[in-house]
């Protein structure tokens, strides 16, 4: 018996247009995001893209290496929220959550998207090591950004994508003992 997986991984804004910040530090957020879409497929877990409208075709792309496979959702939404897509909304609040979210930018999609699931009542899990800040990615402002989220606890939980593996295991292992 499989342990449950997250309702959904929730993959936000990871557009072309929206990579931004060092490029080192976008490389690194766009690697994680990647490591964490290809165990979440692996796994088999539900995945939702949310896409930000955008005025260019290219910028409006998918981050190579991240793109949304034919089977899964994409929603372009119109708000800061992923919610602002109703048909998201009535998805996610199907699943229940929690909800696991990553990508472009922590500065509005991310927030946005936790504040609104928080308001639904339904559990959020921010990957931080696979969400970029947005146009500058110090620590100071991964600090001050990352406040107003963990402010939402127990609803949402500001966690690495490895400890979200490691609780998975952990669940697995629980499930499966004699």
């Amino acid at each position: 018996m499989n342990s449950p997986p997250p309702a959904a991984l929730v993959c936000l804004d990871l557009q072309r247009a929206r990579v931004s910040g060092s490029p080192a530090a976008a490389a690194q957020v766009t690697g994680t995001c990647r490591r964490v879409l290809e165990l979440a497929r692996a796994r088999a877990w539900p995945v939702l893209h949310v896409h930000r409208r955008e005025a260019t075709a290219e910028g409006a792309r998918p981050i190579v290496g991240l793109e949304p496979l034919p089977t899964e959702p994409i929603y372009l939404r119109r708000g800061p929220s992923a919610f602002s897509h109703p048909a998201f909304a009535r998805h996610a609040q199907g699943l229940g959550g929690p909800l696991a979210l990553i990508g472009f930018s922590m500065t509005d999609a991310v927030l946005a998207t936790a504040f609104a699931a928080a308001d639904l009542q339904l559990p959020v899990e921010v990957l931080s090591d696979a969400v970029a800040t947005g146009e500058r990615d110090d620590p100071d402002l991964r600090r001050a950004l990352s406040a107003p989220l963990t402010s939402l606890f127990p609803l949402c939980r500001l966690i690495r994508s490895d400890d979200l593996l490691q609780e998975e295991a952990a669940a697995f292992v629980a499930a499966n003992a004699p």
